[in-house]
């Protein structure tokens, strides 16, 4: 009895596919008025509506500045606290605009975190950073957390994020 209703089934499947209706979509787009009293369909999407040119540089400098700071995180992370990576990255994008040089840059960007910190001492500290070929970073890692470094510990692997931070800007740039 099984194979009788599954040849009926198979039979009637046949008689639909070849004598149903020659209907291939069933939808009638005719039927449907409400889509045409509806502005948004009838006329084409105006990219000038959207301002794409006027906010697109802002979206991508956004862009370029978190993934600088990935970079950062990925490279520093497990030494240094988050909000002090934030914050050179956030130093070194202002000032890498302003026309200094590499060691005032530099020194610019350290400078507000490290208080107890000289001038002289910066300058001193950051002259391998300012005078290496770019591209080319002096290796400064430590392993130990930022809080266990001593102060001058502490000023040069800030002057390293801040050189690998400005290296990272005139890439993007």
């Amino acid at each position: 009895m099984e194979s009788s209703s599954q040849t009926q089934a198979e039979f009637d499947l046949l008689e639909t596919v070849l004598f149903g209706e020659d209907v291939t979509y069933p939808w009638n787009p005719g039927e449907c008025e409400d889509l045409d009293e509806t502005p948004a369909f009838r006329d084409p999407l105006k990219v000038d509506d959207l301002n794409l040119g006027d906010r697109s540089p802002v979206f991508f400098a956004q862009l370029d500045s978190c993934m600088i700071y990935a970079q950062l995180c990925e490279r520093f992370g497990t030494q240094v606290p988050a909000p002090l990576l934030k914050r050179i990255c956030g130093l070194a994008k202002q000032i890498s605009s302003r026309d200094l040089s590499r060691l005032d840059q530099l020194i610019a960007c350290v400078q507000p975190l490290l208080p107890h910190s000289t001038m002289e001492e910066l300058q001193g500290l950051a002259g391998p950073f300012a005078t290496g070929i770019d591209g080319e970073t002096p290796d400064y890692s430590v392993g130990h957390p930022w809080e266990q470094l001593s102060s001058l510990d502490q000023a040069r692997l800030s002057l390293a994020i801040a050189h690998f931070t400005l290296q990272q800007l005139i890439v993007k740039i």
